[in-house]
């Protein structure tokens, strides 16, 4: 009888190129796997552009005392307002008792810019866009905004005044970069 001449410790030939095939299909699946997996997050991660919209820097700048500007974020028409020093010594003589929805001079303007007040321009009544941005459009009897849909009345803080409206404007998230700029969101 012959005998073998490999060691209790020897691997068969086939069972080398077993375990290579073995780690060849592995590393195959794995690169695969990334070739759908990584265009799928690069898809899903938002862009320069998106992260752009997401929260715009509005230059407020050019807005002139008692003008608005309007600009329409995350589907919202977003109104600025340049208060007047007149306009904000009037606001802050108004009893609080005379509001239908209470609320500050302080809790209205913008944190360290008091001449500046930014606010949703949609009514709170119905869902109808605000007039009275320009110093020409009509303002109502509080110089504010008026709903050309119900005729509710919002004085220049974005406070109800009269109508069926129950609520102040909508203040949207948003800070000053500098005096010039504001970004929302």
């Amino acid at each position: 009888m012959a005998e073998s001449t490999a060691g209790p410790d020897a691997v068969p030939p086939e069972a080398g190129r077993r375990d290579f095939l073995k780690i060849l299909a592995m590393a195959g699946g794995a690169v695969g796997v990334g070739s759908v997996v990584w265009p799928l997050l690069g898809a899903l991660t938002p862009g320069a552009g998106g992260k752009a919209q997401a929260r715009p820097i509005i230059n407020v700048s050019d807005i002139a005392e008692n003008s608005a500007k309007a600009v329409q974020w995350a589907g919202l028409p977003i109104l600025i307002r340049r208060l007047t020093d007149q306009q904000i010594a009037v606001a802050s003589v108004v009893a609080m008792a005379d509001l239908p929805d209470p609320a500050e001079v302080s809790s209205r303007v913008a944190p360290g810019n008091r001449h500046f007040v930014v606010v949703v321009g949609l009514n709170t009544g119905i869902p109808c866009q605000l007039e009275g941005n320009s110093p020409t459009d009509p303002r109502g009897h509080y110089d504010g905004w008026v709903c050309p849909c119900d005729g509710s009345e919002y004085d220049v803080l974005g406070r109800v005044r009269s109508g069926p409206a129950k609520y102040n404007l909508a203040i949207p998230r948003f800070t000053f970069i500098n005096n010039n700029q504001i970004q929302l969101g």
